[in-house]
């Protein structure tokens, strides 16, 4: 397996794009006069979840946007690729977003995640990134837990980033980051 940058992506080349999820994140929020405090409760769901991400138009038009900056990284077997990693730099803050990170159906579980992670953080740490960045659900407790074993953790809740009953009805973003 050799992990290089990547030059170019089309959404559709490693199939399917989602997860599956026997449990979830609550969130519960309280607040009153003195005390503010957002909780992550872990609970089994009735039935299990399965997500799958649509790509439009939009992804195609970011991935050829950022690809050419030299962030994102792709898994190659011989000439196939079986894994990416999207990175976005943020001058701003001056840390290093990752927007997608995907594996091949038929390459998970062998460690190819964990090695594009792996390469982004060296890459991050030579260009003095202060930290990665990234998003995902509270639903998603399979990439939470990797995303943790790889030296992330929870760094922010936004609980209408999809909708206005995020809370309520559905998905709640989670950010994680790894500070370098």
């Amino acid at each position: 397996m050799e992990i290089k940058k990547l030059t170019s992506f089309k959404p559709d080349e490693l199939g399917h794009f989602g997860y599956t999820s026997s449990t979830k994140y609550e969130i519960h929020r309280e607040m009153n006069d003195n005390k503010l405090s957002i909780t992550l409760e872990l609970l089994p769901l009735e039935a299990e979840y399965d997500k799958t991400y649509p790509r439009d138009q939009s992804d195609i038009d970011r991935y050829e946007h950022l690809i050419p900056l030299g962030y994102s990284l792709g898994a190659y077997k011989g000439e196939e690729l079986v894994g990416v990693v999207i990175c976005e730099p943020q001058e701003w803050n001056n840390t290093l977003y990752i927007w997608d990170l995907q594996v091949s159906s038929e390459y998970r579980r062998r460690n190819i995640g964990r090695s594009l992670l792996n390469n982004v953080t060296e890459n991050a740490k030579k260009v003095g990134f202060r930290a990665i960045r990234l998003e995902t659900q509270n639903y998603n407790v399979p990439a939470i837990r990797f995303y943790n074993e790889c030296g992330f953790t929870i760094d922010g809740i936004d609980t209408s980033l999809y909708t206005n009953t995020d809370m309520e009805t559905g998905e709640v973003a989670l950010f994680m980051a790894k500070k370098l």
